[in-house]
């Protein structure tokens, strides 16, 4: 059964990565909207995936997880093939929307394997089904790169094949998928109740710092197909091999590297060298915009020099403060505090994705990513006090 699970998430998620290098020459040239609208369009997917995650995950406590689950399969195969067959703005909005909603079905998948597995195989479980997010995410840019142009409009190839892969998704999840839900309900919290909990755990810098940390790399996320395509000159293709690369370093560091560094550095020193990573890279990258595009050329290596940083940092801190702050939550109150903190990270990627459209046409990749430096080092300067407060407390007992 977790092998049928983890195709399904691999499938679905290649969809969701197929789009990043091809809208803007979707959204752009071809629907004729501005940069604003396209990261709106990024938006719409990112807020319809936070809203359904909690309705998909609550429906299947009363309809069961296997239902739930096919369901919302079937709707993310519409909403792909939606999107290949339009150049419509506003059909691309409501396609993306509902490929959004659909994809809550992330928490679903979760609720199955927190059903089926033992206590001490579940973070093991836990951490492959975010390995198959990743792999889709690395396959989904490649695939919607190489595709593009084909079959009509730029997206229409890549978004057939995202939908033919959900379709596969569903099929995979009729045979090896079972219905898990057990016969208790798991008591819900409201959102005041759970925020009531994190401020009395003392979790809201964890919760301060995942929501500074998505909205500075949402900014990366929406304005970097931009400075390929603007300034770099790439196309749909070359965007798709440099997203890539961009998957193939947060799996490295995350699959091979972040186990020593976390040893070595601590989860929170870890977290603190991200950030570092995630400042100097987009330094480097409002420089090599300004400056290294006009007086070098080829720009190719300073372009790839920032995305390492960037992705590095990225990888590097996004899982370690999840981590360290799931060490010092009461077992009884994980549900709760997490969902919240993660809740969070929505919040700040939905944000920096609606921002990122504007700030880009008024002062383009120099001012999303001078916006985004600006937002890491915030981030640096909170991990750092919660590395340096507990220390300079005991320092302050002892003296």
């Amino acid at each position: 059964m977790m092998q049928g699970l983890l195709l399904v998430v691999f499938v679905n998620f290649v969809g969701v990565g197929a789009l990043i290098p091809v809208l803007p020459y979707a959204v752009i040239d071809e629907a004729g909207a501005s940069e604003t609208v396209m990261t709106l369009l990024l938006a719409s997917f990112a807020l319809a995936m936070m809203i359904g995650s909690p309705i998909l995950g609550r429906l299947s406590d009363y309809f069961g997880r296997r239902r739930v689950l096919l369901g919302s399969i079937l709707f993310s195969v519409i909403g792909h093939v939606w999107f290949a067959m339009t150049t419509d703005i506003t059909m691309m909005f409501f396609a993306r929307i509902l490929a959004g909603f659909a994809s809550g079905s992330i928490g679903v998948i979760q609720a199955i394997i927190t059903d089926t597995t033992a206590p001490e195989q579940r973070a093991r479980a836990m951490g492959l089904l975010g390995a198959f997010v990743g792999f889709g995410f690395v396959s989904g840019p490649a695939i919607g790169g190489l595709l593009s142009g084909y079959g009509g409009a730029v997206h229409t190839a890549p978004f057939l094949l995202a939908g033919a892969l959900a379709l596969i998704g569903f099929f995979i999840a009729i045979f090896f998928v079972p219905e898990s839900k057990g016969d208790v309900r798991p008591r819900q919290l409201s959102w005041i109740r759970r925020f009531v909990m994190l401020r009395m755990s003392g979790l809201l810098m964890f919760a301060l710092a995942v929501f500074l940390l998505n909205l500075a790399f949402a900014q990366i996320e929406a304005s970097f197909t931009l400075v390929l395509k603007d300034v770099m000159e790439y196309s749909s293709r070359q965007t798709g091999y440099v997203f890539t690369w961009v998957g193939v370093i947060i799996i490295l560091v995350q699959g091979i590297l972040i186990g020593p560094i976390t040893r070595r550095l601590t989860e929170l020193g870890a977290s603190a060298a991200g950030a570092f990573l995630l400042v100097i890279g987009q330094i480097m990258t409002v420089v090599m915009v300004g400056y290294f595009v006009g007086f070098f050329e080829p720009a190719f290596w300073p372009m790839i020099i920032c995305t390492t940083l960037v992705c590095t940092g990225f990888a590097l801190a996004n899982p370690t403060i999840t981590s360290a702050a799931s060490q010092v939550i009461r077992k009884n109150e994980v549900g709760g505090i997490m969902g919240v903190i993660q809740g969070m990270g929505s919040m700040g990627q939905v944000l920096g994705l609606v921002c990122s459209g504007p700030l880009y046409e008024i002062g383009g990749g120099m001012m999303t990513f001078g916006f985004g430096g600006i937002i890491s080092f915030l981030l640096l300067l909170v991990v750092s006090n919660m590395i340096w407060y507990p220390r300079r407390r005991r320092h302050s007992r002892t003296a």
